[in-house]
């Protein structure tokens, strides 16, 4: 009960926060099996919980953000994105078997070498780390594409104590950025 209480509360604290109609950060439990976390990083600079890095997100004129004004960018010397950190307990109560990060990315060349990473640390240690490339599925640059990454939880038991990190990780050292993300947790 009292898990609940503090995750309604952070919902509800996330809503009242934020002083425009974009949700840049909404928790909703659409289900009892799947919790999504969205931000649009529309106020990243105002710190939202869970979310690390707001110097990696940035005014955007040319070319123009996804939607609204804002998107993360990596760079020459910003290797990983605006990243999602948070301990699963925080989450919820029940294990999820998956999680799902989508979004939408625009790359500056094409194929650049840039990954989604889904990492996993138990007491500020490495336990699982996992990647899914997005390099062909950004053959052309100079436009925002949608993607989505998918990772399962089956080849590693994971705990409630263990904390989870979604992030983007540039190789290619040429500008990519990212906006509109989306998180879901399957259960």
């Amino acid at each position: 009960m009292k898990k609940y209480f503090l995750f309604a509360l952070t919902g509800f604290l996330l809503s009242a926060c934020s002083n425009s109609g974009n949700k840049t950060q909404a928790i909703e439990n659409t289900s009892k099996d799947r919790i999504e976390i969205t931000n649009d990083m529309e106020n990243a600079k105002g710190v939202i919980p869970s979310w690390i890095g707001e110097d990696r997100v940035i005014a955007m004129s040319e070319p123009p953000a996804h939607s609204g004004k804002y998107a993360g960018v990596t760079n020459d010397t910003i290797e990983f994105s605006y990243y999602y950190q948070e301990i699963f307990s925080n989450i919820n109560e029940v294990l999820p078997k998956r999680v799902v990060l989508s979004g939408w990315v625009y790359t500056t060349v094409a194929n650049p070498k840039v990954s989604i990473i889904c990492n996993i640390n138990e007491n500020k240690t490495q336990y699982n780390w996992k990647a899914y490339p997005l390099e062909k599925e950004l053959s052309q640059a100079g436009k925002w594409v949608e993607f989505i990454s998918e990772f399962y939880f089956d080849d590693k038991p994971i705990k409630s104590e263990m904390e989870i990190g979604l992030y983007a990780w540039n190789q290619s050292k040429k500008p990519v950025y990212f906006d509109d993300l989306k998180i879901i947790f399957l259960y």
